[in-house]
């Protein structure tokens, strides 16, 4: 049976530029005609959970604007159920992405109708795991995690301090390396460190329990990628599979979704991830 997965976060429109690298402080790059694409870390994960296999809801805000209608359209588009989602008076929240011709990226979010992101906690307790991230308020966080039953796991992006109170609530921690350094390396329960295209650790207690390392694939896109590692996980998870097989599939569907622009746009399905990990162990 697909595990129930409740994303609590925020919902963006990205706004994407290509150039031939990113630019310094004070300095003018030209970059490519803009696109616009569906996204926020929130929207992210719930598409890549949902195309992993996962029945999931997605709890979170918009506004009653063209950009937060191209967001809806694509979590319907890939089974999301967005029943919970709230039409604000806000702007629908948007984030400038530059993407060097690398796959690098550089983001920037005006929040916007995401601080007014909500939840139902009957709906919430119902799930089997619960993800949330630091696009919406820690006063929301920490009631999500409270009435939460089942796996609660936060994505620590964009970093900040994370209070006592929440992390006595968090069951599964998921940061890059730049994020894990700057929180404190933590060590409160299942603590999953991502490194690009480097090695992932996971740790319990202070102490490796887990390595995975990603497989190796052109980059086009960056952007999402860790969002579809933490939709990936998650799902694998959840459904009951040990900390190094969720990573090792985490890890398949990370690298997939870089081969193609555009956060959402690029997430592989469960079958997809199948062919490519097949095709990789042969």
């Amino acid at each position: 049976m697909a595990p129930r997965i409740a994303v609590v976060g925020s919902i963006n429109a990205d706004l994407v530029v290509q150039m031939p690298k990113l630019p310094g402080r004070g300095e003018t790059v030209s970059s490519a005609e803009p696109q616009w694409y569906p996204g926020g870390k929130g929207a992210n994960q719930a598409v890549a959970a949902a195309r992993m296999g996962g029945n999931v809801s997605m709890f979170g805000a918009i506004g009653d604007d063209e950009p937060g209608e191209m967001c809806i359209a694509s979590l319907k588009q890939s089974n999301v159920d967005i029943s919970s989602v709230a039409k604000v008076l806000s702007p629908t929240s948007t984030a400038l992405v530059m993407v060097e011709h690398s796959g690098e990226n550089q983001i920037v979010v005006a929040a916007g109708a995401n601080q007014h992101a909500s939840f139902d906690p009957a709906q919430i307790s119902s799930a089997d795991a619960v993800i949330v991230q630091f696009e919406i308020p820690e006063s929301v966080i920490i009631e999500v995690g409270k009435a939460t039953s089942g796996i609660f796991c936060v994505n620590a992006a964009p970093v900040r301090d994370i209070s006592d109170e929440l992390a006595d609530l968090i069951d599964v921690l998921i940061v890059n390396e730049i994020e894990f350094a700057q929180l404190g390396k933590p060590n409160f329960g299942l603590v999953i460190v991502t490194a690009g295209a480097n090695e992932v650790t996971a740790y319990k207690g202070g102490e490796v329990v887990a390595k995975t390392q990603p497989p190796k694939v052109e980059a086009i896109d960056t952007v999402g990628a860790g969002d579809t590692f933490v939709g990936a996980f998650m799902v694998a998870y959840a459904s009951g599979q040990s900390i190094a097989e969720s990573l090792e599939r985490a890890c398949a569907a990370s690298a997939l979704s870089t081969l193609k622009l555009g956060a959402q746009s690029g997430m592989p399905t469960a079958a997809e991830v199948n062919q490519f990990m097949q095709n990789s162990s042969n």
